[in-house]
């Protein structure tokens, strides 16, 4: 797609007009939803007020055809009327600022570096406050966080072009991946009223926000997002993984997510990823690990030795680069192609 606008539609029997926006692709094939105006405006105010404040310039490295890129590098510029540079265009021409300027930088994963490198140019800026979505932060991320403070901070967004932002958490500057997530306060969390504390069960939510299917006259009542999380508190959970990144490898549990926040802790220069691998029938479930590392700083042992406490991954396959989407989230098709 190339459209540089979210586009609008009409709803239903030529009903309110609506914006479309597309998921990503990244967890199967690409779907179009479609949001109202007003709920486009109140996740704005809704994140703008909890998380960014007054801004004087957007630039935004995410393509508006894809939520993240319409709210941040659209909605927000229009509402506060002020400045956006679209970065996402033109990724690699430095961004400037005038001095004094209140930024907002709307990133994906491959914004960090080349913000990194800018750094310099922004100096000047009287506040920077970064948002985050889409994907794990690389570790070009914390490193900048945690060499810029106080001038920039930075949250991560948890959400889906179907269910817009759940949740949100600072950016760290040393990257765990284990810190909870704090719900919005117009998202609900539907559990079974027989939930284990502290057991793990499938992020189910309701709100006002949630997106309007291409078949369907109306936004779903709620919404399963397919992530799996431990609830540390009523309002706040940590995200363990996708229910389908649960599997079970010579009968031991095994989430996915874990193996990939253990690797990015222990491994930060490493990019890394995991994914299940076909069931096999006499073998059964297993998964591989794809990794890229630019200075050849990591090896197999390594990756190995990071996860001496798992099972061991079937297939370890080493990348160039690591496939992604135009969101910044890796490229599972890509990557399981290369097997």
């Amino acid at each position: 797609m190339t459209e540089t606008v979210a586009r609008t539609a009409q709803g239903p029997a030529g009903g309110r007009e609506e914006i479309r926006l597309d998921t990503s692709g990244s967890t199967g094939a690409a779907r179009p939803w479609f949001r109202l105006p007003h709920q486009m405006e109140r996740e704005v105010e809704l994140i703008g007020a909890h998380l960014v404040g007054p801004v004087d310039r957007v630039i935004n490295y995410a393509p508006p055809h894809h939520l993240f890129g319409a709210l941040f590098g659209q909605w927000l510029p229009r509402l506060a009327n002020v400045p956006v540079h679209q970065a996402w265009t033109d990724p690699f021409e430095p961004p400037s600022v005038s001095r004094g300027e209140r930024v907002l930088v709307v990133c994906i994963p491959m914004a960090w570096e080349l913000l990194r490198r800018a750094w310099p140019a922004l100096e000047g800026a009287h506040s920077i406050v970064a948002l985050h979505s889409s994907a794990t932060p690389p570790h070009a991320a914390h490193e900048l966080v945690r060499r810029a403070a106080p001038l920039l901070r930075a949250h991560e967004i948890l959400g889906s072009t179907e269910t817009g932002g759940i949740g949100h958490r600072p950016l760290a500057p040393v990257g765990s991946g284990t810190e909870p997530w704090r719900a919005f306060p117009d998202v609900t969390f539907v559990r079974p009223a027989d939930a284990p504390e502290g057991g793990a069960e499938e992020l189910v939510i309701r709100g006002p926000r949630l997106a309007r299917p291409e078949h369907g006259s109306r936004p779903p009542a709620q919404w399963a997002t397919g992530d799996l999380v431990e609830f540390t508190a009523p309002r706040a959970f940590r995200l363990i993984g996708r229910s389908g990144s649960l599997i079970k490898v010579n009968g031991i549990k095994v989430h996915l997510a874990r193996v990939d926040e253990q690797l990015n802790s222990r491994l930060p220069r490493a990019e890394c990823v995991a994914l299940p691998l076909p069931d096999d029938s006499l073998a059964g479930e297993g998964y591989a690990v794809f990794w890229s590392c630019p200075g050849k700083g990591v090896g197999v042992a390594d990756i190995r030795a990071a996860l001496r406490d798992f099972p061991s991954p079937s297939r370890i396959v080493e990348l160039a680069d690591v496939p992604r989407t135009p969101t910044g989230k890796p490229d599972r098709k890509a990557l399981v192609a290369t097997l």
